[in-house]
């Protein structure tokens, strides 16, 4: 089911995070444009009125940073407000094993959570009439340090280089990015960025997740082949690819444009 980042959902996802960590728990707030915004700080305010610690991304980013932050300050989870008003749902820390935390949350998890949120509404209705009158705190929440970013593009460009072949790259490459975090990446792996006549063109979708290159399909899946993540939590279909740079098991078109630049394709 569609999941709107609604003043119950996060209601919903505190619930069920408070009883999976038995305790206070940590979740980060990301968000895909500024409009955006107003909905993640309402999601912190219920989350720290709800007995849990919010953290919000500093600005509005491309959702891999979200999942990426999940690790770096061992978060119990996060919460990604897409343009389109749906979310995002990762886990973390004490809320799933090891080996997927950062992940989208998998169904059966996404199952108990849609079972909080429900709950939580009958009681929020009898309680407070309707969710708009939800508990709120008027502060107590954090923001993600800027640091994070530079963090993020070092462990992706230092996993990047590692991938790359001995020989000639693509000699320039234009970008169509609003964060502008793929052309940094770029530069950083010492690939041109142009505005016109370039080699190859990449435009990722502005939450991060999707690649589209102006090469053939089979070109990218052919120059991703070593890179593409074989997690059976990462999504599959066209336009979505996994290089796990940051050791964040999540589709990341940022990192698998600036892959696919630095392999030559």
């Amino acid at each position: 089911m569609t999941r709107c980042a609604s003043p119950l959902l996060f209601a919903g996802i505190a619930s069920f995070l408070s009883a999976r960590t038995g305790g206070r728990f940590r979740l980060i707030i990301g968000y895909e444009t500024p409009e955006n915004q107003d909905t993640a700080r309402d999601g912190a305010a219920i989350i720290e009125a709800s007995g849990g610690h919010a953290l919000l991304m500093p600005r509005a980013l491309p959702a891999p940073l979200t999942a990426f932050s999940v690790r770096m300050v061992m978060a119990d989870g996060a919460v990604y407000v897409r343009a389109s008003g749906e979310a995002l749902i990762y886990l973390g820390g004490r809320a799933i094993d090891r080996s997927r935390e950062g992940t989208l949350a998998p169904d059966a998890e996404l199952a108990l959570i849609d079972e909080a949120v429900a709950a939580y509404g009958d009681e929020a209705v009898a309680a407070y009439g309707d969710e708009a009158s939800l508990p709120r705190s008027q502060g107590g929440w954090e923001s993600v340090g800027d640091g994070m970013i530079g963090a993020y593009v070092d462990r992706c460009a230092s996993r990047i280089a590692s991938l790359a072949p001995s020989g000639p790259r693509t000699a320039s490459v234009s970008v169509d990015e609003a964060s502008g975090l793929l052309a940094t990446l770029l530069e950083r792996l010492g690939v041109p960025v142009a505005e016109e006549g370039a080699a190859l063109s990449l435009s990722i979708s502005t939450d991060g997740r999707t690649l589209t290159a102006s090469v053939h399909e089979e070109q990218v899946r052919t120059a991703l082949a070593g890179a593409l993540s074989t997690s059976p939590a990462a999504p599959t279909g066209p336009g979505l690819y996994c290089v796990d740079p940051a050791f964040v098991l999540d589709a990341d078109g940022l990192c698998a444009g600036a892959a696919l630049a630095v392999l030559g394709a």
